[in-house]
Formats: structure tokens, sequence, C-alpha cells
């Protein structure tokens, strides 16, 4: 229905933003790679899928088009949502998934929450073929660092991935001592592979 909303980005934290296009402010659900590359004030595109389940509609929001190609990929698999889409997106590029699903890699598909041993065998079954096909543009894609309270953005990224807060809190603080990259990325992407 939407292919890319074009506006300034409102507001930002990790796993969401808020992109103002014709004067209608849009909540859009988005990956940490993506969100690293959001600015608040700046103009933006973001390539969208609308992701509807039992009526409640999803605005997911993508800094590149092979992002949102590989998630909508992502999302034909079965028991796949949108949280788990955003969380494979999150802690890997599009390149390294596909490669890791080229691989069979199920191992490194389990560290992400939510892909339990079914999940990650379905990934690699169902898209190996596919993402051989798709084109997974890698350059221009490399995470920038978010910075300001990393820990509060981790957490909020975490609630927002479906993890309560109470864990939430609980794993940054468990991470948080072992990882040399304080930021908000690198402490959840340090969770997520936990």
């Amino acid at each position: 229905m939407y292919d890319h909303l074009l506006g300034q980005v409102i507001e930002k934290q990790t796993a969401r933003a808020v992109l103002r296009a014709g004067g209608v402010g849009y909540e859009l659900k988005v990956s940490l790679t993506t969100a690293a590359l959001l600015q608040v004030g700046s103009e933006q595109q973001l390539f969208t899928i609308l992701h509807v389940v039992d009526g409640m509609p999803t605005l997911l929001g993508f800094a590149t088009r092979s992002e949102r190609e590989l998630c909508r990929k992502v999302l034909a698999v079965g028991g796949v949502g949108p949280s788990i889409a955003l969380a494979v997106l999150s802690v890997f590029t599009p390149a390294e998934f596909a490669a890791h699903v080229r691989a069979g890699d199920v191992a490194m598909l389990k560290k992400v929450k939510g892909v339990g041993q079914k999940t990650a065998e379905r990934l690699c079954l169902e898209l190996r073929d596919v993402v051989t096909k798709l084109d997974l543009v890698t350059a221009g894609e490399r995470t920038v660092p978010l910075a300001q309270q990393p820990a509060a953005d981790a957490i909020a990224a975490l609630v927002t991935l479906g993890f309560s807060e109470k864990e939430a809190k609980e794993k940054v603080d468990k991470v948080r001592g072992r990882t040399a990259d304080p930021t908000t990325e690198a402490l959840v992407k340090a969770v997520l592979q936990l």
C-alpha cells in the first residue's frame, strides 16, 4: 500500500521512529540498523511495509530497499512476525543474514531473541534459494553508533522487541559490563545474542 515515506524525522528511539510527511506523523517500527541512520530534524526517506495482523496495522520502516525486501521474505516464513523480523535485521545486516541462511548456520540465527531451533531451521530451509536471488546492497549499510543514554535507549528498544521491562533491565545490566562498546546498538545486539 505504501512504498515509502519522505519527511522529517520528528522522534527517534532505538526501535521506533516518527516521520512527519505531508503534515501527518507516521509511527514506524524500525530495526537498529535503520534507527542508527536516522537523525531527528533531518529529512529522511523510509521504505515501508504495512503489516496487519488481526486488524491491527503496524507500519515498518527501512533505510534501504534491500532491508525491506529481506524483511518481506522473512515475514513470509511461518511463525515469524514483525518483532522477530526486526530483531533479525537488528542483529545482522541483510548481507550477513543471507550468508548465515545460505550456510545453514542455525546456531547463529538462534542467537536472535525469539528465534528458536525450529524457526531457525525454517528460515534456512525456506529462504536459502530466496536470499541468493535478492539484490542485497551492502554499500552504505554500516551501522552508526547511537549516542546519548545508551542503557535507557537499549531497554526501550528491547521492550519494543518483546521483552518485559524488568527482563530488559536485567539483560542490559548483564551485558553492559562485558561490552567494550557502550552504545545503545551494541548493548541491544549483545542482549539479542545471549
